[in-house]
């Protein structure tokens, strides 16, 4: 019960239903630190850029049309470019900054760290899998179909296996089994 609770704590502050406490900005209050605010500047809804518009003129396709008017929510630069808004926010969650560009960088990113640690601990788990047979060296020359198949179902659970062994003590290796160059 207490992981389900974490997990739905987790993915309402990531999601931005719990509002972010901020400290007040300005000189009374840093004097000895830079601004803290980021704004986005000279970026304007494509919708109301004029180079922007140009260019959507020049759509002939319908899935050219489609694609401008996919961009025309986006913010656009002087040259009528779509850009992306990546403010380097203080903010455990910076992209609630930012509200709506969550899929130009943080989906992404987060789909990114996920499938590669999906291969990274599949991976892993071939190798301790294949350790426990009498052929473990062919093992690893030879991937064996049935093992791969195990450890891609567990490489897929990896978040909460990751914490479970964080939290027995098996994720790390002891001090004593970790080899010292004697230079």
């Amino acid at each position: 019960m207490r992981r389900i609770f974490a997990i739905l704590l987790s993915a309402f502050l990531v999601i931005g239903f719990a509002p972010l406490a901020k400290a007040d900005t300005g000189a009374q209050f840093n004097p000895d630190r830079a601004s803290t605010t980021f704004p986005v500047s000279g970026l304007t809804p494509c919708a109301e850029n004029s180079r922007f518009q140009e260019r959507a003129s020049a759509a002939a396709t319908p899935k050219d049309i489609a694609r401008f008017d996919r961009y025309s929510k986006a913010s656009c630069g002087e040259d009528g470019l779509p850009h992306l808004i990546i403010a380097p926010t203080i903010e455990p969650f910076g992209a609630l900054y930012n509200r709506g560009h969550e899929g130009d960088l943080l989906i992404p990113g987060h789909i990114f760290i996920y499938v590669a640690g999906i291969i990274g601990w599949s991976g892993r788990e071939y190798l301790k899998l294949s350790r426990a047979s009498k052929d473990a060296a062919d093992k690893e020359i030879f991937l064996d179909p049935d093992l791969v198949r195990e450890a891609l179902f567990k490489g897929a659970q990896w978040p909460l296996m990751a914490d479970a062994e964080g939290k027995s003590g098996e994720l790390r290796e002891s001090d004593n089994n970790i080899t010292i160059s004697p230079r």
